[in-house]
């Protein structure tokens, strides 16, 4: 019996840990529904934000890189300045777009996308990868530099 509680504790601090790093669930808040009108950009124009009914239009020589999110999300909101710093180092070779999964839940299954923050880096060629968590400015920055290669 104190194994088993033992074994208890240790899935449940690290599933607290694991959660501080992405968001896997789902809720929606009020925030959700009042980002739903056409096309915002921000940072200077470098991010468009996908509202509803809104699609990523194809690029046929630059780097797409999609930041899924949602408004509930703590680490999404926290990756949110970087993304947008970041895109505006990388706006002359890259089209930064930021997606709630709650408004595209298509495109998010599109991507795969299992836990957020995820950014997805879409080729010109249409392959892609992607990244998973909150990334640091750093680590996002070597993240487009190789998929810019």
């Amino acid at each position: 019996m104190r194994i088993y509680k033992f074994l208890t504790a240790a899935v449940v601090a690290a599933a607290g840990v694991l959660s501080l790093a992405s968001c896997g669930g789902g809720q929606k808040t009020e925030n959700a529904e009042a980002s739903e009108s056409a096309v915002e950009n921000v940072a200077d124009h470098a991010v468009t934000v996908l509202e509803k009914g809104a699609a990523i239009a194809p690029e046929e020589s630059k780097l797409v890189v999609i930041d899924f999110n949602a408004t509930w999300c703590g680490p999404c909101r926290q990756f949110a300045p970087t993304f947008d710093k970041v895109a505006g180092d990388f706006a002359s070779k890259a089209v930064f777009y930021s997606v709630d999964v709650d408004v595209h839940p298509e495109l998010a299954a599109q991507y795969g996308v299992q836990n957020i923050p995820t950014v997805a880096y879409v080729k010109p060629d249409g392959s892609y990868t992607t990244t998973v968590g909150l990334l640091s400015e750093q680590d996002f920055t070597v993240a487009i530099d190789a998929a810019l290669k």
